[in-house]
């Protein structure tokens, strides 16, 4: 939960800093992304998985090269508060509805990879989790 508070605690201070870039260093192209799926007090929730996606400048520029990869009821939720730097990218999800779910999500970026994870409530199951992602830039996109 202090996890959770600090990294609301960067989203809040991207957000409120002028100082934002619209778009991260990453390169746009080919990445392989590890993603895990970790659950308080289990350990090894579930084997991770390898994904191999093409981000391009659009995904970039909106966030969605960092959203949610995992089979999770949060991937249908608004994305807000996209903040980037050259080296970092933060947001927000909400869902709508009574028992809404919600997530952080804080990144660091360089050149050709990024890092970073999705801290997540999943509302009225009174549930957290989180989804780290691991990419690297494998190529161009087809």
């Amino acid at each position: 939960m202090c996890t959770l508070i600090a990294r609301a605690s960067v989203v809040a201070a991207l957000a409120a800093t002028g100082s934002v870039a619209a778009v991260p260093l990453l390169i746009p192209g080919l990445y392989q992304v590890e993603v895990r799926i970790a659950l308080p007090n289990v350990q090894d929730a579930a084997t991770p998985v390898v994904v191999t996606r093409c981000l391009s400048p659009a995904d970039l520029e909106s966030g969605r090269a960092f959203f949610v990869l995992s089979r999770n009821p949060l991937k249908n939720c608004d994305l807000l508060d996209y903040r980037a730097t050259d080296t970092a990218a933060t947001y927000r999800i909400a869902c709508p509805g009574p028992n809404k779910g919600s997530a952080v999500a804080v990144f660091e970026t360089t050149a050709t990879t990024y890092r970073g994870s999705i801290k997540m409530n999943m509302g009225g199951k009174n549930m957290t989790m989180s989804e780290t992602q691991a990419g690297k830039r494998i190529g161009n996109c087809p």
